[in-house]
């Protein structure tokens, strides 16, 4: 039988729901606050299967109490990151009912439907109701949002079924129990913090949470972590090279699982040498969550790189055509069957990344469409082309650089591109060219930008 987050599954754990650096809150307070949340978004017109936006600027506990609000009333939960400008907001909310949001975000939140949090998750207030039913979508727990090459962000569903898998599988992965201290990482629009959330509520373990303040530099990362002694933490490898500098020491933390870029190998041995914590790459785009998996050896730590793994016990993984598209097949995989476009080589009975097939990129993480950069640029005044691409850098790595052809100032360019992109998506330089580098037969050659 697949999983379900209810307000019975909820209260049928004893304990912390969710710890803070002030304040904790039980598994019973939880289903409460998150069931007047429902209660309202119900009263306002939300129907199971309709999609209901998640905002919060503090992330604090009103996050996973809207989460959960949202499911028990049978919502989609549709995650909107704080740092990313209204306009993106307002592209990802076409098609949502209604909203949740923290007091924080309510004033540059979209116009929906809204019910107001504070940080406890106590209703501060709920206003409009739903206009009209519209679509809804059956056996879905989430819609994230990525990069997508036509310049609308592309819009990924989630499945109960796909969650149901993932989270039974992680939780004896990783030996999460009631109890078991998880750090809040990622935010909600990463798939990693589903994990977060819906395998530590499933185990019965505790959610240890932190401002998004707390997040910006290594110091008061590494302070607030120190203070909520986590267990088990999944993140970025940079978020854990972060930790590493800032001198974060380990102790009590006995699982580590990150994803979402390559672990540059000398880093990856130095965080190694100070945690005596299980280490594990998992591998997968969000369209199929994870589907390969790895734990770090000793052995694995001469090697010039680290192999993504074996397949989950929930997805097939195949490799077609001659290029070696890795395919995967299962309940996580979007539509079933789902091709990647990452190639991916098979020896030594592991499975090896070797690139992308197309040129999707990943920025702290996060996945980048250059596509999408571009499609922003031609919409800027004094643009005639415009051509995106991928370098490394010695301390941010992997950033973006424009190449523009036309008569727009650089900085002007790089402040429009801000109103409207996530951070991460804007180019950390813009190259002015007379006239961009094109093949012979009149396609911007990207060879000779590189």
């Amino acid at each position: 039988m697949t999983w379900q987050l209810t307000a019975e599954a909820l209260t049928a754990h004893p304990g912390s729901a969710l710890i803070g650096l002030e304040r904790e809150m039980g598994y019973r307070v939880l289903a409460g606050r998150a069931q007047a949340v429902a209660d309202l978004l119900s009263a306002a017109g939300v129907k199971a299967g309709h999609r209901v936006a998640l905002l919060s600027a503090g992330r604090d506990h009103d996050e996973a109490v809207g989460l959960v609000g949202i499911r028990l009333a049978g919502g989609v939960v549709v995650p909107l990151d704080a740092s990313h400008p209204p306009e993106r907001w307002t592209r990802i909310t076409k098609g949502c009912r209604a909203l949740v949001t923290d007091e924080a975000a309510a004033a540059k939140a979209p116009k929906l439907p809204r019910v107001e949090l504070d940080g406890e998750g106590f209703v501060l207030g709920a206003h409009g109701d739903v206009e009209d039913e519209g679509g809804s979508e059956a056996d879905v727990t989430a819609v994230l949002h990525t990069s997508g090459s036509t310049g609308t962000p592309k819009a990924i569903p989630i499945t109960t079924e796909g969650l149901d898998a993932f989270t039974a599988w992680m939780i004896e992965l990783v030996g999460l129990e009631v109890g078991t201290r998880v750090l809040r990482v990622a935010e909600l629009g990463f798939d990693l913090a589903w994990f977060d959330h819906l395998a530590t509520f499933r185990a019965g373990g505790s959610l240890c949470t932190l401002p998004r303040r707390r997040m910006a530099s290594g110091r008061s990362l590494r302070e607030g972590v120190e203070r909520l002694r986590p267990e088990v933490m999944y993140g970025v490898p940079s978020f854990f090279q972060k930790l590493v500098h800032a001198g974060f020491a380990f102790e009590g933390v006995r699982t580590l699982c990150f994803a979402g870029e390559v672990y540059p190998m000398p880093e990856l041995r130095r965080l190694a040498e100070v945690t005596d914590a299980r280490l594990f790459n998992l591998f997968g785009p969000t369209e199929t969550n994870v589907c390969t998996f790895h734990e770090v050896r000793p052995e694995d730590l001469e090697r010039d790189e680290l192999p993504i793994g074996v397949a989950c016990p929930y997805a097939t993984c195949e490799l077609e055509g001659p290029e070696g598209e890795l395919v995967v097949t299962g309940p996580t995989a979007m539509g079933g069957r789902c091709a990647t476009r990452d190639r991916v080589e098979h020896r030594e009975g592991l499975f090896w990344f070797r690139g992308r097939l197309d040129r999707m990129v990943k920025i702290r993480g996060y996945r980048v469409d250059p596509g999408e950069v571009e499609a922003a640029l031609h919409r800027q005044a004094g643009v005639v082309a415009a051509a995106v691409v991928s370098e490394q850098h010695p301390r941010l790595g992997t950033i973006l650089v424009a190449h523009v052809e036309g008569t727009a100032e650089s900085r002007g360019l790089r402040k429009a591109l801000a109103a409207s992109l996530p951070p991460y998506m804007v180019p950390e330089r813009v190259v002015p060219h007379t006239t961009l580098p094109r093949t012979s037969t009149g396609k911007i050659d990207f060879r000779a930008l590189d």
